[in-house]
């Protein structure tokens, strides 16, 4: 067993610059010798169908990493162990997916965490953060700093294992039908905001927020039931068409700095399968994870250029002053979670001792630690 294991390692790792595509259905492709390599050509393993039901609607940047994934886990496997990727509403609603994979409906679904909030607001510092962790930061955190071990306690006690899929940038920032350079302004605009956090920060800034389905953000924005709102990153935006009824764009996303995408697997169908093939969907996971931040942050890069340069969005920002404010409102949100929640507890200290770890390095690294604008 230990020979078979170590052979998927290997032939997964060989195979990496193959699997480091666009995403899209034909990049990176493995031949078959590479394939039948990877599951030891092993014909005794068994094919094995699953169904992975998602958040997101089809088209969606993000369901397209769910897609992804399924496509690794199939050549890691030589075409043994397919998932069968189904959009929002497909098989479940988004907000009954959690359900339908707890208690094994289906095998396995992609999420964002912070909608699970309701269940416990654990969850939410899975998924996203205010003012604080990038997504570099993220990553080095779950593969390094103790952050897996939170989420499989998490995901555990709903009788789930769990793998990231993605480590998400810092989202785009408020979209506006009017210019925000204000606490001030936005405390007289109704703003939709994501995250049960962000909208307890945003109360005490004296922020109105509204809930709006994300299907629905671009309408609201053009009909004016609302003022201003953020989806996610520029990519992601971009596929909702955001800058066309938004030409305001405030940043930086200081309600979510960074967030993580990730595929939950009901334990009783995971521990149905052949050892080989946990592997391979570990592998598969994290192969995606890797790829998955690199492209995430040159098509932000791409679509903010565009977004600027040639179709006239205007960047607004905040003052320091203003900013320094929201920091202390956002540390005292989560403080205050942190005393009536343990499970919130527990994931923001391993969150905070990742950061005091990061602390000197980042501090000596200074510009070449997380990058910097040369001045023109």
């Amino acid at each position: 067993m230990k020979k078979k294991i170590f052979a998927l390692l290997m032939a997964a790792a060989m195979s990496l610059g193959l699997l480091s595509g666009c995403g899209t259905a034909d990049s990176g492709v493995m031949d078959q010798a590479n394939a039948n390599a990877v599951s030891g050509g092993n014909s005794d393993l068994p094919v094995v169908t699953w169904k992975m039901g998602s958040t997101w609607g089809a088209g969606n940047v993000h369901f397209t990493v769910d897609q992804r994934f399924s496509e690794i886990l199939s050549q890691l496997t030589g075409g043994r162990f397919t998932v069968t990727n189904y959009a929002d509403g497909e098989l479940c609603s988004a907000s009954q997916l959690f359900d339908y994979v707890s208690q094994g409906t289906i095998e396995c679904g992609g999420d964002w965490g912070g909608y699970w909030s309701g269940k416990d607001t654990a969850f939410e510092l899975l998924s996203t953060i205010m003012d604080d962790f990038t997504a570099l930061d993220y990553y080095t955190w779950i593969y390094e700093a103790g952050g897996m071990e939170c989420y499989k306690e998490m995901y555990g006690q709903y009788n789930m294992e769990y793998f990231p899929l993605v480590t998400n940038p810092s989202e785009s920032g408020i979209r506006s039908v009017k210019p925000i350079t204000s606490i001030e302004d936005m405390q007289h605009m109704k703003i939709r905001l994501g995250g049960v956090m962000a909208g307890k920060a945003a109360q005490k800034l004296g922020i109105n927020i509204t809930t709006v389905a994300a299907s629905e953000l671009y309408e609201s924005l053009q009909r004016g039931v609302i003022d201003g709102g953020e989806f996610s990153g520029p990519k992601a935006d971009d596929s909702l068409k955001l800058q066309e009824v938004a030409p305001y764009w405030c940043a930086p996303a200081w309600y979510q700095s960074a967030g993580v995408n990730g595929v939950m697997v009901n334990l009783d169908a995971w521990n149905k399968l052949p050892e080989e093939y946990q592997v391979a969907f570990e592998t598969a996971a994290r192969l995606c994870c890797g790829e998955q931040l690199s492209r995430y942050i040159y098509n932000d890069m791409t679509v903010t250029n565009q977004m600027i340069d040639e179709q006239g969005i205007t960047v607004t920002h905040l003052s320091d002053e203003d900013m320094e404010l929201i920091r202390q409102t956002c540390l005292e949100t989560y403080q205050e979670e942190c005393e009536i929640n343990p499970n919130f507890k527990m994931v923001y200290d391993s969150m905070q001792a990742y950061r005091a770890t990061a602390d000197n390095y980042r501090d000596w690294t200074g510009d070449y630690g997380f990058g910097f604008n040369r001045e023109a």
